[in-house]
C-alpha cells in the first residue's frame, strides 16, 4: 500500500505549473492555431489558461490528466476569445461555439521528407480533409494528433460521449465513402511516424 501512495504523490509533483507548461505549451499551441487565430492571440490564451493555473495550483494537483485539462480549458479560452471579437448580436444567438472554425495544418520533419514531398502530402490531406464541416476536423485533430479518449473530446468540444463516437464515427463513414480514408490514414502514419 505504501509504495502506491509514493507513486501517486510523485505523480503529482510533477504536476507543477512549470512543467505543464514544458510538457504541453507545444500541443496547446498547435490546437489553438488550428481555430485560425494567430500566433500572439494563441499565445495570449495559452497565458491566460496557464495564469488561472497558477491561481488554483493547489486543485492542479489533483488533476488526473493534464493535458485533457489544458485543451478543454484552452478551447473554453479561445471560444471566449472569439466570441469578443464577434458582434454581441452574434453571441446571442448561441451560433458561435458550432462555428468556430478549425482547420488542421499538418507538418512533416524535413528529415524524413523533402520539401517537395512535404507540401504534396500537405495538400493530398487538405483535400481529404476539405470534405469535412469544422466539427469533424476538430475531431480528427483531437483523436488522431492529440490521442484524446472519446470522453475526453466529448467535454472538450462540449458533447455527450454518445454524441462523440457518432461523430467520429460519421466522419470516417465520410472519407470512406470519398475512397479517402486509407489514404487518410497512411498520411496520418507519415506525419506521426
Amino acid at each position: 500500500m505504501l509504495p502506491k501512495k509514493k507513486n501517486l504523490e510523485e505523480e503529482r509533483a510533477k504536476h507543477t505549473v512549470d512543467s505543464l507548461y514544458k510538457d504541453y505549451v507545444d500541443d496547446l499551441f498547435s490546437y489553438a492555431l488550428g481555430f485560425g487565430f494567430d500566433k500572439q492571440t494563441a499565445m495570449d490564451a495559452i497565458h491566460d489558461v496557464f495564469c488561472r493555473v497558477c491561481i488554483r495550483e493547489r486543485e492542479v494537483q489533483e488533476i488526473q490528466n493534464p493535458k485533457f485539462y489544458l485543451l478543454r480549458a484552452l478551447r473554453n479560452q479561445l471560444i471566449d476569445t472569439y466570441k469578443l471579437k464577434r458582434n454581441y448580436s452574434e453571441v446571442l444567438t448561441g451560433e458561435i461555439t458550432d462555428e468556430l472554425p478549425y482547420k488542421i495544418k499538418i507538418t512533416v520533419e524535413d528529415e524524413i521528407i523533402a520539401a517537395e514531398e512535404q507540401a504534396e502530402v500537405s495538400q493530398k490531406v487538405d483535400e481529404i480533409l476539405s470534405i469535412l464541416t469544422e466539427r469533424q476536423r476538430e475531431i480528427i485533430y483531437l483523436r488522431y494528433m492529440q490521442e484524446c479518449s472519446y470522453e475526453e473530446i466529448a467535454e472538450i468540444m462540449q458533447i455527450s460521449v454518445p454524441a462523440c463516437r457518432k461523430l467520429l464515427y460519421r466522419t470516417l463513414l465520410k472519407l470512406k465513402h470519398n475512397n479517402t480514408l486509407v489514404l487518410f490514414y497512411l498520411l496520418l502514419s507519415i506525419n506521426v511516424g
